[in-house]
């Protein structure tokens, strides 16, 4: 989705909070971020990795360079599922004109667009960075992160595939939240109306990671998550998963983690909740 705001759509910025460093996501296969109601604005730029994010029943790619800028009220959700870390910055504002906070403004939102050069945004980053430590008075951070939002909407965009296939964003989300519900690969395919080959070709493409993998990669997820949480014992997570050889679940999560789940268990549960 391009959208492009009119010099008068609004001519400055009321700053929420002032912008903090660029959020690096810690855990690399756990990462999930979900918002909504915000009564404010929210400018959200990926500066490092890849992910995808989900707004207004649409699901879009996070890769380097990729922006939103979100409005009061949406409902937001975002994951990693791979590779290098995914680092944000985002600034919370309320847009205004002449001196008057808007609740509505024309083009905005702006969802899934991509930046033509990384590089330029990361120094205009760097920059409201340099001035939100220094301390410096907030009208200067405010016309700063304007200048930026405006660049933003302004300047030549990469061209993208815009929003991940509906299918796709159906398979990732039933990968996610109910990855042992999935009976086979050939069968989700089939299900979203898809031949096996293009339901490959066109996840890889999109996601940037091949539908197995993905779906391992989710279960694991969960896997270590409900050894972190609960009490079952390591094969009721295995069959909870759906996998129906526990020797199997358990190299796929020493491959995964370098350690045995049982292994893992130890060192992160207390010997007394064991």
């Amino acid at each position: 989705m391009t959208s492009k705001l009119s010099s008068r759509a609004f001519d400055g910025l009321e700053l929420v909070d002032r912008p903090w460093f660029p959020y690096l996501c810690t855990e690399v296969e756990h990462w999930q971020w979900e918002t909504k109601g915000d009564p404010h604005f929210n400018l959200w730029i990926a500066v490092a990795g890849r992910g995808y994010l989900a707004c207004d029943g649409r699901t879009y790619p996070i890769e380097p360079g990729s922006f939103f800028i979100f409005s009061p009220k949406q409902e937001i959700s975002a994951a990693h599922y791979s590779g290098q870390r995914i680092t944000r910055f985002s600034a919370h504002f309320h847009p205004t004109r002449a001196g008057e906070r808007l609740h509505d403004v024309d083009g905005l939102p702006s969802l899934g667009e991509t930046a033509h050069s990384v590089d330029v945004l990361r120094k205009q980053v760097d920059r409201i960075m340099r001035i939100a430590l220094r301390r410096e008075d907030d009208q200067t951070l405010a016309d700063t992160l304007y200048r930026l939002i405006q660049n933003c909407l302004g300047q030549p965009l990469r061209s993208s595939a815009g929003s991940i296939d509906p299918r796709i964003a159906r398979a990732i989300q039933i990968f996610r939240d109910a990855p042992a519900s999935v009976e086979s690969i050939d069968h989700l395919a089939g299900s979203l109306g898809l031949s096996r080959s293009h339901f490959d070709r066109t996840f890889a493409a999109q996601v940037g990671q091949a539908p197995n993998q993905f779906l391992i990669n989710c279960k694991m997820i969960h896997a270590r998550r409900l050894i972190e949480g609960t009490q079952l014992r390591i094969g009721e997570i295995a069959q909870s998963l759906g996998y129906k050889d526990i020797y199997f679940f358990s190299r796929q999560f020493k491959a995964h983690y370098s350690t045995a789940p049982s292994q893992y268990r130890n060192t992160v549960v207390p010997r007394s909740l064991i």
